[in-house]
């Protein structure tokens, strides 16, 4: 067991064994020290979430770490990210510990990584500087409690200050949301919505970004588009016609995951303004 300080928040970790080949290793957490995962060389740091590493046959892998996701480059905070994981890992050898899936859709290990015994990418959300991606990873329940943790203290890209100097935040919030309506998600793609709500004079809400954990699905609020104080707007995952009430985000696919998902609500240059957790239904 490892306590991990970081932005004052302490948290404990249990160390992830598995196998020291490549593949996957399903041991997190588990007690076998004769199995203490593949040990590589930092490379280089790509972004806040992901790494190259070289391993001791002299091959090359690129690492995305489970579980998190960060600000990507372009985005607020993806800079500060990267450089909080930088800052981690430093120079040392590091552990990858696999767990359910060996690698992603882009052929990038998955990987929780260790350091000096730490888990970077639970610190990486400790810090503020990642969301938990609720995907079911070994460490989900230790990953949520921790993104949990940060929004409320408002750190590292939950922070008023994360874009640029801090301002009041416009007092709008997620009322209420539908993320897993009845029947067929990609039939009722109109009925998987998320309220938000102006708590207070008139609200510009051109640009705002809705968004979910992952780094795909953004709605971004047409110009021009406002609320007054005690009005609201719904904004619908499927297609149809805005109006002042009823905005359609038209997305291919189903947005809201029913395995559980992060709601942000955010301006334009990326400050986080209301976020919403929920848990997913199985």
């Amino acid at each position: 067991m490892y306590r991990l300080i970081i932005a004052g928040l302490v948290v404990a970790t249990s160390a992830c064994t598995g196998t020291t080949g490549g593949g996957s290793t399903n041991g997190v957490g588990a007690e076998n020290a004769e199995s203490p995962g593949e040990r590589v060389v930092l490379r280089r740091v790509l972004d806040g979430d992901s790494i190259e590493v070289e391993r001791y046959d002299g091959s090359f892998a690129e690492v995305r770490l489970i579980g998190i996701n960060a600000p990507e480059g372009e985005e607020c905070h993806g800079d500060a990210a990267r450089d909080t994981l930088g800052s981690l890992l430093g120079e040392s050898e590091l552990t990858l510990v696999g767990d359910e899936e060996d690698t992603d859709q882009f052929g990038r290990l998955l990987r929780y990584v260790f350091v000096d015994g730490v888990n970077a990418n639970l610190a990486l959300v400790v810090a503020g500087d990642a969301l938990a991606l609720q995907t079911g990873h070994s460490l989900e329940t230790e990953f949520v409690a921790a993104v949990d943790a940060a929004a409320a203290a408002r750190l590292g890209m939950w922070s008023q200050s994360a874009c640029g100097p801090p301002a009041p935040l416009p007092a709008a919030v997620i009322a209420d949301f539908v993320f897993n309506p009845p029947g067929r998600d990609s039939e009722r793609a109109n009925d998987e919505w998320v309220e938000i709500v102006s708590d207070s004079g008139s609200t510009d809400m051109s640009g705002w970004i809705l968004r979910d954990e992952s780094t795909q699905n953004r709605f971004v609020f047409p110009q021009g588009f406002g609320l007054e104080m005690g009005q609201s707007v719904v904004v619908h995952s499927g297609c149809g016609s805005d109006t002042a009430s009823d905005l359609y985000w038209c997305a291919r696919d189903p947005v809201w995951s029913n395995g559980g998902d992060t709601i942000v609500l955010q301006l334009p240059d990326g400050t986080v303004v209301d976020w919403e957790r929920y848990d997913g239904v199985f």
